[in-house]
């Protein structure tokens, strides 16, 4: 299995810290955060890649997929690097979007970092 990804974080990645949030509604972290629980079998897609065509997002494979079954079943080396700064956790990321802390959505995402 071979999954395409991004090399590293694009401009706009909802997980740079650098980048004010607000680009995308809340409601799409909901959503999205099953890709941040343990052995997730969909993964967080980047936002400039198709739905026919998903590419994983740099900044998700940074800081969490190695916790994400796609990823680990891929079993390819992710040649993905940065020098900004991202957030630590989906949670994290999530929350400076406009998730409430306490949502349901996140209850089981991983917030112990990454194993890389």
């Amino acid at each position: 299995m071979t999954l395409g990804y991004c090399k590293k974080p694009c401009a706009e990645c909802p997980w740079r810290r650098d980048v004010k949030p607000g680009k995308f509604p809340a409601e799409r972290f909901r959503v999205l955060a099953g890709t941040a629980v343990d052995l997730a079998g969909t993964i967080f897609a980047c936002h400039m890649s198709t739905e026919e065509k998903p590419v994983a997002c740099a900044g998700f494979l940074l800081q969490q997929g190695a916790h994400n079954m796609v990823v680990r079943m891929a079993r390819q080396h992710f040649d993905v690097k940065t020098d900004v700064p991202l957030f630590r956790t989906y949670r994290a990321m999530a929350i400076a979007n406009g998730v409430e802390p306490d949502d349901p959505s996140l209850r089981h995402c991983r917030d112990d970092g990454q194993m890389r």
